[in-house]
């Protein structure tokens, strides 16, 4: 193609376009523009608010209030000293009860969600979901996942779980 055919060509490109942009911007979408639709609101009025507060189980308090409540939560999430810190642990750690559940592994089912459905059965935290579906991709485990049910306890590790579900496959 020669220079001036080239040119010829872009200039021919550029002519149809803006045909095509009068036809479009000044026939089709000049005349056939939506109404818009406008919506009323009532002004927000005191009572407005006191209802939609009601309904909703809610309370309004002042800033003072709320400063006055952030405070005292403050002072209570503190760190207690350390003899506190210890017999709070002998004390929890008998409340903490071993969950037991039956996980059933189907076909197709990914990595995430069997870490999903452990940590709704709350066998596993959330934030140990992320860490038990890293471990299974780490080690290369993900292919070794088995179908079935597993018995499954809250008070295993990752390691344990892990090695559960692809019926025992040595890491």
């Amino acid at each position: 193609m020669t220079k001036n055919g080239l040119r010829g060509f872009a200039a021919g490109i550029l002519v149809a376009t803006a045909v095509f942009a009068f036809f479009y911007f000044l026939i089709f979408n000049g005349s056939e523009q939506p109404a818009k639709k406008v919506v009323h609101q009532k002004p927000l009025t005191e009572a407005a608010v006191t209802q939609y507060l009601t309904s909703h189980h809610r309370k309004a308090i002042d800033i003072d209030a709320y400063n006055q409540w952030q405070a005292q939560n403050k002072l209570s999430k503190q760190p207690a000293s350390k003899t506190q810190n210890a017999k709070a642990e002998k004390k929890s750690k008998p409340a903490t009860k071993t969950t037991t559940y039956h996980l059933h592994i189907k076909s197709g089912m990914t990595p995430g969600d069997i870490s999903s459905e452990l940590v709704s059965a709350k066998i596993l935290k959330g934030s140990q979901k992320t860490k038990f579906d890293s471990y299974l991709h780490k080690n290369h485990l993900e292919k070794y996942v088995q179908l079935g049910t597993f018995k499954v306890s809250s008070d295993m590790d990752i390691q344990k779980l892990a090695q559960v579900i692809t019926k025992n496959h040595s890491n």
